[in-house]
């Protein structure tokens, strides 16, 4: 898919909206605030999904009909039509039939959803951040894998598959993702879903062209893989990475970067040269090795600029993106995972609208944060998302001047919304044994 800078609104869409109606026009202008509507046009011209006759739903509106179902979790979709304005006409408080909704959304398709999430992240995730956004000057990311439910259909388990265990399927079908996200900001860099009899590495394959240079990702251990590293390293200009090893790793030290640091060499298994003869029998990496036995594997080649410590402390950073998917789940979807969708096209429609919701919500707490001079993870996303809501649900009933100003208010009374500074852990995380009922006998109180 080829992406093109944003455009200019063209006179033709302008002049079917003032043919509608004036009501309509403002109306579309009030999200315009949001999300400028010139992507939205160039999503659909790119993926040639613009409506050319006249609809009371036409697609720049199905677009903000799909990102509403984000917003309004739990209300039908004819009534997120409503409470959004997105009917047009001069009789525009009359809702459309609710399949009205349903078939323009088959319309629509997934393609123009997802063009528009790319160029939402090329546009907000590539601002400047400050020094305390950075490590050393690298941009940090992080990447990790999510799972949504669909509906269970017979459609849905054909196409996306789902858990399986000795008592056979699992009570969904479900969708395995795989994100790209801005450790400061929790913005969604990128994102690559499908069926989850898919694996998270097969997935992340797709997210290399979305990493910028001078970066650093955090991946956890099930992304050790030294044709997946080694490509992600070499994409780009200064594309770090770093990762917790496994316990069963096997290296050789080639020399030593000082206590408990170390230059390695790694095998490949013959599987993996199998299925990538271009690599190498071995390859290398900096090992990092902790006092309390837990160790690190890094790209990071320089012990000077990357200290060993400082390497090892910025791992946990990538917590935050756990936070990320906590947030899209219950601060969003209300704890509930079952997406709304029937069919498969629509459940990847519906994700990228989720995707492109979270990311609209962020992008507003990021300028909010950056008024008040405070990172933006200080700010409480369930609360922020509220307001955010609330605003929308005035909207309808406001002129469109008043909304950008109901927003700049929202701004100006964000402090109720700070959250006190994050507090230092007192004990490190931890797996422990799961309680029991009964003592465990040891072999010798069995005899």
């Amino acid at each position: 898919m080829v992406f093109h800078e944003p455009l200019a609104l063209t006179t033709t869409l302008q002049a079917q909206l003032d043919a509608v109606g004036e009501l309509s026009a403002e109306a579309f202008d009030r999200f315009s605030q949001l999300i400028p509507a010139a992507w939205i046009e160039q999503a659909l011209q790119a993926t040639g999904t613009a409506s050319l006759r006249r609809r009371r739903l036409p697609a720049e509106r199905l677009i903000w009909l799909v990102i509403g179902l984000a917003l309004f979790r739990n209300e039908p979709i004819w009534h997120i039509v409503r409470q959004l304005g997105l009917a047009l006409g001069t009789e525009a408080q009359v809702v459309p039939v609710p399949s009205a909704a349903a078939q323009g959304r088959q319309r629509l398709g997934e393609a123009p959803l997802a063009h528009l999430f790319d160029q939402i992240s090329r546009a907000w995730c590539t601002t400047p951040l400050p020094a305390a956004g950075r490590f050393q000057g690298l941009r940090l990311l992080a990447v990790d894998g999510v799972v949504w439910s669909t509906p269970d259909t017979a459609g849905h388990r054909e196409v996306f598959g789902g858990g399986r265990s000795q008592h056979g399927d699992g009570s969904w079908p479900q969708v395995r993702a795989v994100c790209l996200m801005e450790v400061h900001t929790h913005l969604i860099r990128a994102a690559a879903f499908g069926a989850y009899t898919t694996g998270e590495l097969s997935y992340a394959q797709n997210l290399m062209a979305a990493a910028p240079d001078e970066s650093l990702t955090i991946f956890d251990r099930a992304y050790y893989s030294a044709a997946f590293l080694l490509a992600w390293q070499r994409a780009g200009k200064q594309r770090h990475w770093l990762m917790r090893a496994k316990s069963s790793l096997r290296y050789e030290v080639l020399h030593p970067l000082g206590e408990g640091d170390a230059w390695v060499r790694l095998p490949v298994s013959p599987q993996a040269r199998r299925q990538h003869p271009e690599l190498p029998a071995f390859w290398e990496a900096r090992l990092i090795v902790c006092s309390s036995g837990r160790r690190y594997l890094t790209s990071l080649a320089d012990p000077a600029r990357y200290p060993a410590e400082q390497v090892a402390t910025c791992y946990r950073e990538r917590w935050e993106i756990e936070l990320g998917f906590r947030d899209i789940k219950q601060g969003m979807q209300a704890n509930d995972t079952v997406l709304r969708s029937k069919r498969p096209e629509l459940v990847r429609q519906e994700i990228w609208g989720l995707l492109i919701a979270y990311n609209l919500l962020r992008w507003e707490m990021h300028q909010t944060a950056d008024a008040l001079g405070v990172p933006p993870a200080r700010l409480s996303f369930q609360g922020f998302t509220r307001a955010i809501v609330a605003e929308l649900r005035h909207a309808p009933l406001e002129t469109p001047g008043a909304f950008p100003k109901r927003l700049a208010r929202l701004r100006q009374q964000a402090r109720v919304y700070l959250l006190p500074p994050r507090r230092r852990r007192s004990c490190p995380r931890e797996v422990k044994r799961r309680p029991h009922k009964y003592p465990t006998k040891n072999a010798s109180q069995l005899n």
